[in-house]
């Protein structure tokens, strides 16, 4: 690994993480740019002091947080698969996201209009051997129709990054949940952007935060998830 991606990483875990108003804070860096392409920069990262390491107890996971953070683990069984959610929160007690394992609460979308801000590889994910292999990306999708309005930001691992334009919330089904791919291996991992961070403003409030302290916070944590 570069000095300067694991500086990179050690800055942005370690920053103050104040957080940021829901309908996307303004951000002096530079947006990232419009790309459905995989960041070719994403950093593996060394153990830092500010940073603290929460293991996963349904799987052999770990990722790092800032220290400033809280996490808050609790698992629920459904059928055969224990799911595990751990909710991470800011020093003021904010909800910030949850990481989930086995399975997650999104259940059905409606028509959207997807904007993809940024995707890319998870390096940690990779060396488990699971197909197709995890990667992030975060996205802003402007409802069509459906119960909702105003746009909705979508921080997730997936396995097949959404496309741009039109589709379903999040990708997901219209009515009952669909199955994975038989040919799929490992575990599901999802992530769960709390309500006030999801509701995002407009694309370009999406790009402002993603490009802010925090945003770049929350992709630091997922790119420093680790299969063992």
């Amino acid at each position: 690994m570069e000095p300067a991606a694991g500086l990179a990483f050690a800055l942005a875990l370690s920053g103050c993480g104040s957080g940021a108003p829901a309908a996307g804070p303004a951000s002096a860096s530079p947006p990232p740019s419009s790309s459905s392409a995989p960041s070719d920069t994403a950093p593996t990262a060394t153990p830092s002091a500010e940073t603290k390491t929460f293991a996963f107890t349904t799987q052999k996971l770990s990722l790092r947080y800032p220290a400033a953070w809280t996490a808050e683990s609790r698992t629920s069984p459904r059928g055969p698969i224990t799911g595990e959610f751990v909710m991470f929160k800011d020093a003021k007690g904010r909800t910030l996201f949850t990481v989930d394992v086995g399975f997650s609460s999104y259940d059905y979308g409606w028509p959207v209009r997807r904007t993809v801000v940024e995707s890319g590889a998870v390096p940690g994910l990779s060396q488990a051997g699971w197909t197709p292999a995890y990667q992030f990306a975060f996205y802003a999708e402007e409802p069509l129709s459906g119960p909702e309005s105003g746009t909705v930001c979508t921080l997730a691992l997936v396995r097949e990054v959404p496309p741009d334009g039109p589709g379903m919330l999040r990708g997901l089904p219209t009515g009952e949940p669909t199955t994975a791919p038989s040919n799929w291996t490992g575990p599901f991992l999802g992530v769960e952007l709390s309500q006030d961070i999801e509701k995002c403003g407009d694309v370009a409030a999406a790009r402002a935060w993603w490009a802010s302290q925090e945003g770049q916070q929350f992709k630091a944590v997922l790119l420093s998830l680790t299969a063992s």
